[in-house]
């Protein structure tokens, strides 16, 4: 009989395939002190977090969990690519999306992680309705393109020029949305998100928030239309950081 299995793909392309005991998988990034269960590596430039997030059977059925990843975790159903705020079933034929690579002209590279159940049928794909316009000033990240938009009035407008660490940013942040809406987020938490935990910076190198201020200042710059003045990515005195997220539709 054959068993539960992902098939990985790298972002270089190479291939191999992982068996599932149904019981909880981890998969992450390897670090000195820890090894998940699937490792993604080598991860040089650390898109993939230590547990990125988990596998696990429950009752006969699979469920697939980000584990408050900062770059998060994506799940393809048929047509419909998802980021995952809560777990979610996956099926035969579903793939998870770990951002793996950014290359230099910020396109995303990312570790395809395909779910092989062969006691289960294909789901098929389900159309989604699209969202309503969002109210105001609101920015829109599309997780598998790597593409930011500014939305306004029912219209959107790609954004260009963001740097690698403008999009970490932005993801993460999108992440933290639910549903859409404004989400903000302190000053240590940005910090983490965009350099990690202290114990893995470089040696006698450490990170402010003066480091985080020139990272949004180079991100307003491409996403607000003044950005003196910002509307999207906006200070909260005192905390961090507050953006405004375009609501996204239902999960099917």
């Amino acid at each position: 009989m054959r068993a539960t299995a992902l098939r990985i793909t790298s972002p270089a392309g190479e291939v191999s395939t992982a068996e599932l005991d149904g019981s909880l998988v981890t998969i992450g990034r390897p670090a000195p002190e820890h090894a998940p269960d699937i490792s993604l590596g080598p991860d040089h430039q650390r898109w993939v977090s230590r547990v990125h997030c988990t596998l696990d059977s429950r009752d006969g059925v699979w469920m697939v969990a980000d584990n408050a990843s900062t770059n998060g975790t994506l799940l393809r159903k048929g047509d419909d690519t998802r980021h995952l705020d809560a777990p979610r079933r996956i099926q035969h034929g579903d793939m998870i999306l770990i951002l793996g690579e950014m290359s230099a002209d910020a396109e995303p590279l990312y570790w395809e992680l395909t779910f092989l159940d062969p006691h289960t049928t294909r789901r098929a794909p389900h159309g989604v309705p699209a969202p309503g316009p969002a109210a105001g000033l609101s920015l829109r990240y599309d997780w598998v393109a790597a593409i930011a938009y500014r939305c306004e009035a029912g219209a959107e407008t790609p954004i260009t020029g963001l740097r690698p660490q403008g999009h970490q940013l932005l993801r993460y942040m999108t992440g933290r949305s639910q549903a859409g809406g404004a989400v903000a987020c302190d000053h240590r938490e940005l910090i983490t998100a965009l350099w990690g935990e202290p114990e893995e910076w470089r040696q006698h190198r450490s990170y402010t928030r003066s480091d985080l201020a020139t990272v949004v200042l180079a991100t307003r710059r491409s996403i607000e239309p003044v950005p003196s003045t910002p509307r999207i990515l906006e200070t909260v005195t005192g905390i961090g950081y507050r953006l405004h997220v375009f609501p996204q539709g239902p999960a099917p």
